[in-house]
């Protein structure tokens, strides 16, 4: 798994949350249902975090549009 140091905007999904930088250490991933996007995150202090984001539109192709990535729905602490 990378580090927190060796993410960033280029190979990661980065937010601020109360305070804290979050960066996914993976590609968010579509729910079974379909209807979010879900993937684990690390802060600074190696705390880990499982973010979600609710889809916009069903019928949009572009992942990169596909949620609001700079607000996800729901971030859980793990550890």
């Amino acid at each position: 798994m990378k580090t927190f140091s060796d993410l960033n905007e280029f190979n990661s999904t980065v937010i601020e949350w109360e305070g804290k930088t979050l960066k996914t250490t993976q590609d968010p991933y579509p729910t079974d249902e379909g209807d979010q996007y879900t993937a684990p995150a690390i802060d600074a202090e190696g705390n880990e975090y499982i973010l979600s984001w609710s889809v916009i539109d069903p019928e949009i192709t572009d992942e990169s549009s596909v949620c609001d990535w700079d607000n996800p729905v729901g971030i859980t602490l793990v550890k």
